[in-house]
C-alpha cells in the first residue's frame, strides 16, 4: 500500500447513508445506464466517510485501527484492495 496516497472522491458518484449502511450510485445520464449499487460494510463506510482529498491511506489507516480490533497487516491489505476497487468504479481520483 502507498501510505501516502491521498484519494478524492469523484463527482460522478453519489453516496448515502440509508438505515446503517452506506451505498454508491454512480451518477449516469439516464436510468438505463445505471447498472450498480454498491453497499459498504462498515470499515469501508468508515473509511470512505474519511476519505477527503487530503488525508493520505496511512492515515486513514491509523485512524481505523483505532476504532477496529483488526491487526494493521490486515487492514493494509483490505485498505489497499478498497482503494483499488474504489478506483475501478471511478468513486475516487
Amino acid at each position: 500500500m502507498d501510505a501516502k496516497k491521498v484519494l478524492k472522491k469523484s463527482s460522478n458518484i453519489v453516496s448515502r447513508e440509508i438505515e446503517g449502511k452506506v451505498i454508491f450510485l454512480p451518477l449516469s445520464r439516464s436510468s438505463k445506464d445505471i447498472s450498480c449499487i454498491y453497499t459498504l460494510n462498515e470499515t469501508a463506510a468508515a473509511a470512505w466517510n474519511i476519505i477527503n482529498g487530503k488525508i493520505s491511506l496511512g492515515e486513514i489507516k491509523d485512524k481505523l485501527i483505532a476504532k477496529f480490533n483488526v491487526t494493521e497487516k490486515t487492514l493494509e491489505k483490505e485498505l489497499e484492495q478498497f482503494a483499488k476497487d474504489l478506483k475501478s468504479i471511478k468513486a475516487v481520483i
